[in-house]
C-alpha cells in the first residue's frame, strides 16, 4: 500500500468514486465550471462540508522531502483527493482539464463536457428534456461557437492567437448571461474579442433583429479621451451606418432573435427609441 493510500485509510477519507459523483453534481450547481482545487477556493470548503470532513481530514497533509533542495513539501490530502477525482473524470471524458479549458477560454478551470453534463443529470435524476433550459457551460459548445466564427470577433473582426497556437484572444460570449439563466448553446452565443465582450455585457451596444449593430446613446456623453485606442474609437466606430456583425456561413446557427431581443430589453443602455 502506498503512502498516500495509507493516509487516506488512516483518516477515513471519502472514496474517490464518491468524490467523483459529488464533483459532477457540484459542477452542475456552479454552471459547469469550477476552479482548480487550491487553498482559499470556496468550492474546496464547500465539498468538504458536503462530506462533513472533520478538522483532521481537512488539514491532513502528505509530506515529500526534496533531498537535493533540502526542503519539505506538504500537500493537503483533501486537495490531492479532489484533483485525482477530477482527473479521473477527465480521463473518462466527463470534464475538460484546466490546461484544455485555458486554451479555449483563457481560464484555468475544470469544465463539464456534454457527456459529463448528461451524467450529472442522470445522477441527480433530472429529466434529459430539461437540459436545454439549464444555464450550464459545456466544453464542446464553447469550442464550436469559436470555430463557427473562424476565431474572429463578430464585431471588429480581430483574429489573433498565442505564439504557441494554443489560445485564442476571441471569447465565447453569452447574449443572455449565465446569471439570467441564459442557455449555453449555439443560439445564445457569439464570438467576441475581450473588449467588445465587456462592452456588450455592460450594454454599450446591442444588435437589431437583422444583426446590425446599435450603439447606446450614452456614447455622446463620453469624454473625448474615453474609448480610444490611439486614433481608433473603440465604441464610436460602431456607430457607422448599417454596420453589421460577422456571422457564420450557415444561417441555421445564427444567434437566436429572442436572445438578441432579450439583450436589447434588459442589458442595452439607450435613451433614444430606435427602429428595427
Amino acid at each position: 500500500m502506498s503512502y498516500e493510500s495509507r493516509m487516506l485509510e488512516q483518516l477515513a477519507m471519502p472514496r474517490r468514486a464518491e468524490v467523483q459523483s459529488v464533483l459532477l453534481r457540484t459542477l452542475l450547481k456552479h454552471g459547469g465550471v469550477v476552479k482548480e482545487f487550491a487553498a482559499g477556493e470556496e468550492v474546496v470548503d464547500e465539498l468538504a462540508d458536503r462530506f462533513r470532513l472533520n478538522p483532521a481530514q481537512r488539514t491532513g497533509a502528505l509530506e515529500t522531502v526534496y533531498r537535493k533542495e533540502n526542503r519539505l513539501k506538504k500537500t493537503l490530502l483533501w486537495h490531492r483527493l479532489l484533483f485525482r477525482a477530477a482527473d479521473a473524470l477527465a480521463t473518462d471524458g466527463l470534464v475538460s482539464r484546466p490546461t484544455q479549458t485555458s486554451r479555449l477560454t483563457g481560464k484555468r478551470e475544470w469544465m463539464l463536457t456534454e457527456k459529463g453534463f448528461d451524467e450529472a443529470l442522470r445522477i441527480l435524476q433530472i429529466p434529459a428534456a430539461e437540459k436545454d433550459s439549464l444555464p450550464i457551460k459545456s466544453y464542446e459548445v464553447q469550442k464550436l461557437v469559436k470555430k463557427l466564427y473562424d476565431f474572429r470577433c463578430a464585431v471588429c473582426g480581430l483574429k489573433i492567437n498565442s505564439p504557441d497556437n494554443l489560445c485564442w484572444q476571441v471569447e465565447t460570449a453569452h447574449i443572455v448571461p449565465d446569471a439570467s439563466f441564459g442557455r449555453d448553446d449555439l443560439f445564445n452565443g457569439i464570438a467576441l474579442c475581450r473588449f467588445h465582450h465587456w462592452a456588450f455585457d455592460v450594454g454599450w451596444f446591442s444588435f437589431l433583429d437583422h444583426y446590425k449593430i446599435t450603439v447606446s446613446s450614452k456614447v455622446s456623453h463620453l469624454p473625448p479621451d474615453f474609448g480610444r485606442w490611439g486614433d481608433y474609437e473603440l465604441i464610436r466606430a460602431l456607430t457607422k451606418q448599417q454596420m453589421g456583425i460577422r456571422l457564420p456561413r450557415r444561417r441555421g446557427v445564427y444567434p437566436h432573435i429572442n436572445s438578441i431581443r432579450w439583450h436589447r430589453q434588459f442589458i442595452f443602455v439607450n435613451d433614444v427609441p430606435f427602429t428595427l
